[in-house]
């Protein structure tokens, strides 16, 4: 060892301050970072939207829940929908 520290990458555990605008700029956002991110997030996030909009990516990306990927798309690529839009909604499982 040569004796230098070498800074440790901590994993994020929030969306950035620029993505917290509504859930689909967080939603957005995710959609381009790597699931382990999105996954930490999940788990370790005090911000219970940035909880809801990384559970919408993995259901969508990982457990192939076509009523995540119908919301996730409608969403990325629909341009901003008011969450209550998307409760009125009759595509919406809870």
């Amino acid at each position: 060892m040569s004796g230098e520290l070498v800074p440790i990458k901590r994993p994020r555990i929030q969306t950035p301050k620029t993505a917290k605008d509504s859930t689909d700029t967080r939603m957005e956002w995710m959609w381009d970072q790597r699931l382990e991110v999105i996954g930490t997030i999940y788990l370790r996030s005090p911000d219970l939207l940035d909880v809801m909009a990384a559970r919408t990516v993995l259901d969508a990306t990982l457990m192939g829940s076509i009523a995540s990927i119908e919301l996730l798309l409608r969403r990325l690529e629909g341009g901003a929908v008011s969450d209550q839009t998307i409760v009125e909604g009759d595509s919406l499982v809870l």
